[in-house]
């Protein structure tokens, strides 16, 4: 156990653990103290020259940069609460300068940045560290770094996704909320023996990003020669724009496309009618529910005292049929009658277009057609909750939780996701250009991608309730040949 700070020293000095080892195994790390000496160095740094770029660009320079910054693209002016506003600051004053065929800063300023015009003005009156931190900055392009080990609130080890090369970077604060496998998108500044993130995206990307660079990295023409830092600069404009892309997915996810059985995208309309007599409605529509008994719909029907129809539901579908046992049914929308009104919902235009016709063919004069309600499934999900919805949801989970419990329910999801990722290695994946794991792992990129896939599936595993069993993938590397962990 380790001593108490009051407790002797174990080293035998005779001293308190206070006032002699503890003194010792406390001490920062050498690199943290330089760390330190250079954040104190350049602490205001980025604000002095964004005063210099404004002096030496005029007001127009910062908004064509940030045209350019965006791939003239954003139709938005300058915004300093922007999430790239970071990444955008360090590449406006160390990269940027004016496209001498489209501009109206100053002729004299087109081939010197912002860093450059204050490191000259600032002359000797310049800290040494901040002139080399400037040079350095000036030198040192953006990338695509990968987190391959973490000590969080010291650092981390970065491997260049697209040159290969390894560095170990001090840095506190992005270290406490990354994780290895995390891609970021970064300027690393060698400094003074140690090498520290001038700027980063605003987010760590997770692994499944990877593969994204990974095929940005193959398409290098082969006259470029492998890749290289002079490379990174010239390709700067477009892994900015790699960059951009990545980070809207990210920041900004869209909804999937979601379609209904019919291949529909779902779109959620409710018809309305009026009804002159509910009972002979519900004879009339009674063939939209082929796979409804009599007993089954009666079932569900209210009467009054005086035995008119109150309520009656009617599900609405394909194909089914209640004499014949397996004949598969698409349930493809609901029928409700509540006295005098009848309501049919769905969830795409196609089947509310067909619904109707529908129903006024098979009840003619005895319904009348109100009005449509469409909701789609953005508005859906942005609109607050009704206190029904909000207590249906809570059942629905409790019942989830419930039966995710059940040792047979987790043996068996086990052995389900088991078997599909037998099959995974076998299948052709997108994120691989459309090769199977098994065809990627033969040649070194396609391996490169895998792993990062495979580190994407272990994180959504274990995120999954219950946990996915962590052999599922093991048994995927070893049918891969790719021994343990990256």
């Amino acid at each position: 156990m380790k001593p108490g700070r009051n407790d002797p020293c174990p080293c035998g000095s005779g001293k308190k653990y206070k006032h002699c080892h503890l003194q010792i195994e406390e001490a920062p790390h050498p690199d943290e103290i330089t760390w330190r000496r250079v954040r104190r160095a350049i602490d205001d740094l980025i604000g002095r020259l964004l005063n210099a770029a404004d002096a030496h660009f005029g007001v127009v320079g910062v908004d064509e940069a940030w045209d350019e910054f965006h791939l003239w693209e954003l139709d938005e002016p300058f915004d300093p609460e922007s999430p790239h506003i970071g990444v955008f600051m360090s590449w406006f004053v160390y990269d940027w300068l004016p496209d001498p065929h489209d501009t109206e800063v100053p002729e004299s300023t087109h081939t010197t940045t912002a860093a450059q015009a204050y490191r000259s003005s600032a002359g000797a009156r310049l800290d040494p560290l901040v002139k080399r931190y400037i040079e350095a900055c000036s030198t040192a392009p953006f990338s695509f770094y990968e987190i391959v080990a973490c000590d969080p609130g010291h650092g981390f080890r970065l491997r260049d996704v697209l040159i290969g090369s390894e560095l170990d970077v001090v840095e506190q604060s992005v270290s406490r909320a990354t994780q290895v496998g995390d891609l970021l998108y970064a300027r690393v500044v060698p400094i003074d023996g140690i090498a520290v993130v001038d700027v980063c995206s605003p987010v760590a990307f997770p692994p499944i990003r990877k593969t994204q660079v990974l095929e940005f990295r193959a398409n290098l023409p082969a006259e470029r020669g492998p890749w290289s830092v002079q490379l990174l600069r010239d390709y700067d404009t477009e892994l900015r724009e790699l960059y951009l892309d990545i980070a809207e997915d990210v920041l900004q996810p869209a909804l999937p496309g979601m379609t209904n059985t019919d291949g529909d995208p779902i779109e959620f309309h409710e018809l309305v009618y009026d009804v002159e007599s509910p009972a002979l409605v519900l004879q009339a529509l009674k063939p939209l529910a082929p796979g409804m008994s009599d007993e089954d719909i009666q079932g569900g029907v209210v009467f009054d005292a005086a035995g008119e129809l109150l309520s009656a539901e009617l599900i609405w579908q394909r194909g089914g049929n209640a004499m014949h046992a397996g004949w598969e049914t698409t349930t493809l929308g609901t029928l409700r009658i509540e006295a005098r009104r009848m309501t049919a919902a769905v969830n795409s235009a196609a089947r509310a277009e067909a619904l109707r016709k529908l129903i006024e063919e098979l009840a003619g004069s005895h319904v009348r057609y109100r009005t449509s309600v469409i909701e789609s499934v953005q508005s859906m999900l942005s609109r607050e909750q009704t206190p029904q919805e909000l207590e249906a949801a809570r059942r629905s989970q409790e019942e989830s939780e419930r039966l995710a419990a059940q040792p047979a329910v987790q043996a068996a999801l086990a052995e389900m996701l088991r078997a599909h990722y037998r099959k995974w290695v076998n299948e052709q994946i997108p994120a691989l250009g459309n090769r199977t794991p098994r065809e990627a792992v033969r040649d070194a990129d396609g391996r490169e991608a895998v792993e990062a896939l495979l580190l994407q599936l272990e994180r959504d595993g274990a995120r999954m309730h219950p946990p996915m069993d962590p052999g599922i993938l093991r048994e995927v590397r070893e049918a891969l040949g790719l021994s343990g962990r990256p």
